[in-house]
């Protein structure tokens, strides 16, 4: 029988060895004090959204709620959704989550669903992110310990991983791993630790409309030994990974690639500097391969490697990020904080990222050939090679309370996008930023923030009017720690939003009940934007309406 034909086998096995697993700690759990603990979170939605299919009306209502049952050892856990509708995905009502996990002297035992990382992630990093509905739990048994010198893990198990990319289309793409991974590690100091691992997975991935030549399942199996050295010296902290990847797909065909991870930082009295470099080879492809985004010798959705960029958080400085190319791309990532003086903090840091080849197009063939170049790990600023280059710098200082500030902060974002189909077409964009806050404490518990960012586009897709400025305005008061309320207008001059909208008024508040509870609010309008995970990134689209959410915690 194929391992994929029944979904719910695993977790009947896993819900066999959950309830094997607590009736062999009866007796502890009996013995001991045991605390139950549950969060709630509760949002609704109602209005209209402005997508690449028009207005449409919008109302949804989510429900997530945790339960935890916790003594000094064990932990039970169960999860309940209900996405109906989604704000954002597929509907979804029934128990998502449960598991059982024993914890003691070193030794962790877990059953059921589960989150781990190896390293830095280049071969293994399962995590959830609700926001972007990124989610790659895995349903199976984890066993880690940790004695003196040693460490080992081993994990085992099932993924459905969703695209969150096909949400918007016909046919939602849905891929089943089962995956079996064990590390060790060894650490004869405090100073060094050295780590090694191996992980090997077969998958069944959906044919998606790109590929050719394959049945409406493809069979993956993938292979993927990495390790890894952290050492610590006095005067700097260092660390080196790399993974290797070698995937064997529609029952002849092979990929190999892999990647490689660097950093060193240090810290001293008021300054720290940390220097990363990537080198992610995982499976080059020509333009014509790369089209579909969703081929089966790609990097696995469940390897999530550092990106070794900026994320940033402010409103428009995240709008036109840069999505790295886990498959393709170089680059380094230097970042730098000083302490002037005990009220002035100085923060900047310098990206700068590419392709590792051009690839240029046979116009007889009809194929491209790669363009081999030597030092192919350094990052380029050649248009050919889809590069991006950003700098960053902050400001910050301190009022006599040492609580109010004022902040100013500038961002240049530069990148190319290369068509090599069509080169008239290729994209250019250019982005400063620049950002004026202020916060300053009235009372002990009142406060008032104000802040302002500018945006200055160029971007040549719009031949016809290339440039474009953007603000916008925050302004937040808040007693602490119960009530917050705020306002925010944003307004563009150009008429190319979904919207058809030139600016956008939206007002919200919370207000915290007791210690369990925390209600929000908010109605208007939102431009919507993009947000990002360490690298996993989702568009919000602009939303005219109503929300409203209610946290609790137990």
């Amino acid at each position: 029988m194929n391992q994929f034909a029944c979904k719910y086998t695993i977790a009947k096995v896993t819900a066999t060895i959950f309830f094997c697993v607590l009736v062999f700690f009866h007796s502890e759990i009996q013995a001991q004090n045991v605390s139950l603990s549950v969060n709630n979170s509760t949002n609704y939605g109602i209005g209209n959204e402005f997508g690449f299919s028009g207005k449409e009306e919008k109302e949804y209502f989510e429900s997530f709620t945790d339960l935890r049952l916790r003594s000094s050892n064990i932990t039970v856990g169960v999860r309940m959704e209900l996405r109906k509708p989604a704000e954002f995905g597929p509907d979804e009502q029934a128990i998502t989550r449960r598991y059982v996990e024993y914890r003691k002297e070193g030794l962790r035992l877990r059953a059921g669903d589960l989150y781990t990382l190896f390293n830095r992630g280049l071969s293994l990093n399962l995590f959830e992110n609700r926001i972007i509905r990124y989610d790659t739990r895995l349903d199976g048994m984890l066993a880690e310990f940790e004695t003196g010198m040693f460490g080992f893990s081993v994990v085992g198990g099932e993924i459905e991983y969703i695209e969150q990319l096909t949400f918007d289309e016909p046919n939602i793409h849905t891929e089943r791993h089962s995956l079996r991974a064990a590390k060790m590690s060894f650490s004869p100091s405090r100073s060094f630790n050295i780590t090694g691992s191996f992980l090997r997975s077969e998958s069944a991935v959906p044919e998606y409309p790109f590929t050719i030549g394959f049945s409406d399942t493809v069979s993956v199996r993938n292979h993927i030994p990495e390790a890894s050295v952290n050492v610590r010296l006095p005067f700097a902290d260092f660390h080196v990974g790399y993974s290797y990847k070698f995937t064997e797909y529609a029952d002849s065909l092979e990929s190999h690639g892999g990647g490689f991870y660097a950093s060193i930082s240090q810290t001293g009295r008021g300054y720290g500097v940390t220097l990363e470099f990537k080198d992610y080879r995982y499976n080059i492809s020509d333009p014509f391969q790369e089209a579909n985004f969703l081929r089966p010798e790609r990097m696995l959705p469940f390897q999530n490697p550092p990106i070794a960029h900026r994320e940033h958080s402010y409103t428009l400085m995240s709008r036109e990020p840069h999505l790295v190319n886990f498959n393709d791309e170089t680059g380094f990532f230097l970042d730098a904080f000083y302490s002037v003086s005990p009220r002035l903090l100085m923060n900047a840091s310098l990206a700068l990222a590419s392709r590792h080849y051009a690839f240029e197009l046979d116009n007889d063939t009809f194929e491209f050939n790669r363009v081999n170049r030597s030092n192919s790990w350094m990052p380029s600023l050649d248009r050919d090679k889809n590069p991006f280059f950003e700098v960053y710098t902050e400001g910050t200082y301190l009022l006599s309370d040492f609580i109010s500030y004022v902040k100013l902060a500038y961002n240049y974002r530069y990148r190319y996008e290369n068509d090599p189909y069509a080169p008239e077409f290729s994209t250019d964009l250019k982005i400063h930023n620049i950002l004026a806050e202020v916060s300053y404490s009235l009372t002990p518990i009142w406060s008032v923030k104000l802040s302002s960012e500018h945006q200055f586009v160029y971007n040549s897709i719009y031949a016809a009017n290339p440039n474009k400025y953007n603000q916008l305005i925050t302004l937040q008061v808040a007693k602490s720690p119960t009530l917050s309320l705020s306002g925010r207008f944003e307004f563009t001059d150009t008429e190319d939003e979904l919207s058809g909208r030139t600016s956008w008024f939206f007002v919200e508040g919370s207000y915290r009940i007791g210690q369990s509870h925390t209600i929000a609010a908010g109605y208007g309008s939102d431009r919507g934007g993009v947000v990002c995970t360490n690298g996993v990134c989702r568009v919000i689209n602009a939303f005219d309406g109503f929300r409203f959410s209610l946290t609790s915690t137990f």
